[in-house]
């Protein structure tokens, strides 16, 4: 028999603007069962919503070099705003820049009565997690419904 997958709200759907992308700070647990933070970047495009690690695989750095921007100025692609690599939104495929052809990491998501869940991560509450970044993207506690 297959275990159930903990499904986790993270915010409702009119959050995510049609054809732009938020952030997130989850906290999940690592192998060693300490509470690491966890950055996702939800993107809305053509109705449907895509789930990845906020993190660009060139050199690991978060996608939103600049706070809360996410998308290319066409708003057609995720962007690294550190070095310019352009993600297509449905696959995670790098189409330009310095990682061309490697992928974001999928983050699993499904809407459950107008809430953007994510799937298949075993999440932790965020009480005395340390981040060491100083940015303005919004802390939140996830709770499993």
């Amino acid at each position: 028999m297959e275990k159930t997958k903990e499904i986790y709200a993270v915010c409702h759907v009119n959050d995510v603007a049609k054809r732009r992308a938020v952030g997130y700070v989850l906290a999940r647990l690592d192998e060693s069962g300490k509470t690491v933070p966890f950055p996702i970047v939800i993107a809305r495009h053509q109705g449907r919503f895509y789930g990845y690690v906020n993190c660009c695989p060139h050199q690991a750095a978060r996608l939103d070099f600049e706070p809360k921007q996410f998308m290319d100025p066409s708003l057609r692609f995720l962007l690294c705003g550190k070095h310019g690599a352009q993600f297509d939104i449905v696959s995670g495929i790098c189409r330009d820049g310095p990682c061309k052809g490697q992928k974001l990491e999928r983050v699993e998501i499904i809407v459950d009565q107008d809430e953007i869940c994510v799937v298949g991560v075993e999440l932790a509450e965020e009480d005395g997690l340390d981040r060491p970044e100083n940015d303005e993207t919004p802390e939140i506690v996830i709770q499993p419904e």
